[in-house]
């Protein structure tokens, strides 16, 4: 008698226990998952999750393969995971399979890109076109508002692509003695921002200031600055504080450099669909939020993370430890 109440008890710890233990889990789907950029958002998303008492699952592409990210993200769907971050490569794209995901009933935010015709439940992330209309104020101050300049963007990729324009229609817009006379692809590769920024200043010797959009731009154009001799004579705002960056800055060959919340987006993102996924915004005093959830967005669809401007006076306060 005792042996076989032994074993069922066994047995019932083996079925109920891990169930009982398990916890959930929420996905980050990042491209370029390699860059030091996307490790920070990792960082935000475990701490967040460590205070909440979830799993996380960190994946994504490597490069920048569209259809890799949708393969992706379509496999999640499938596992049916508590939750759903992303940052789209293409809006369009993944515009699909968020929506699938939503159908299924997985919440999703998107962060640092955003994908705003789909039924994704919030964005949070930097305001792209905002922050290049601060890079161009910035620049115009650098050059006493004349003078030609130039944009290392990396085309294809909304965010980039969204702070180009800023910056270029704040020019086109405020400054009439100032002009984006040329703009190069850096591929958001180190080799490759090199080679187009110093082909671009080669080309156009009137160029005076430089901006670089994504996070390794200000690398390229540092190092160009350097191989062309125009370091102090061209003036470079950066994105994002890569160490390399920082260095520049050190140096004297980077101006500044444009710092996203990077952290806050994936922490702050996670506990959003955490209150999300449990019912916790009580809206109305005596909602059934679950319920209301099935007919209105509780969460907020855009939260803009702002911009903090690193430069000589402050960089060392970015410098990891």
């Amino acid at each position: 008698m005792k042996i076989r109440f032994a074993a069922v008890l066994i047995l019932l710890i083996a079925v109920v226990l891990p169930n009982a233990f398990a916890q959930e889990t929420y996905v980050l789907i990042a491209p370029h998952i390699g860059i030091q950029y996307w490790q920070v958002h990792k960082a935000g998303l475990e701490a967040a999750a460590l205070e909440l008492g979830v799993q996380t699952f960190f994946t994504g592409v490597m490069g920048d393969s569209i259809e890799d990210q949708v393969k992706i993200m379509d496999q999640q769907v499938v596992k049916r995971p508590a939750g759903i971050l992303i940052g789209p490569l293409n809006a369009a794209a993944l515009t699909p399979s968020i929506n699938r995901a939503i159908r299924a009933g997985i919440p999703v935010v998107t962060v640092d890109t955003d994908a705003p015709d789909s039924a994704r439940l919030a964005y949070i992330g930097t305001n792209g076109y905002a922050a290049g209309q601060l890079a161009a104020d910035m620049m115009a101050k650098l050059l006493a508002e004349k003078g030609d300049v130039g944009i290392s963007n990396l085309l294809g990729f909304a965010t980039c692509e969204e702070r180009a324009a800023g910056f270029r229609d704040r020019i086109r817009e405020k400054y009439p003695n100032m002009k984006v006379v040329a703009e190069v692809d850096d591929k958001a590769d180190p080799e490759i921002a090199t080679k187009t920024n110093t082909e671009m200043l080669i080309a156009n010797p009137s160029i005076r200031g430089v901006f670089g959009v994504n996070a390794v731009s200000g690398i390229g154009m540092g190092a160009a600055a350097k191989s062309v001799n125009k370091v102090g004579k061209v003036k470079l705002i950066a994105f994002d504080p890569m160490p390399q960056t920082l260095s520049l800055i050190k140096e004297g060959v980077v101006e500044a450099t444009m710092v996203q919340r990077t952290y806050a987006m994936s922490y702050y993102a996670l506990k959003m669909l955490y209150d999300y996924s449990h019912g916790s915004l009580e809206l109305v005093k005596g909602w059934n939020v679950k319920e209301a959830q099935k007919k209105v967005n509780t969460l907020p669809q855009r939260v803009d993370t702002g911009i903090m401007v690193v430069d000589k006076s402050n960089y060392t306060l970015f410098e990891e430890k």
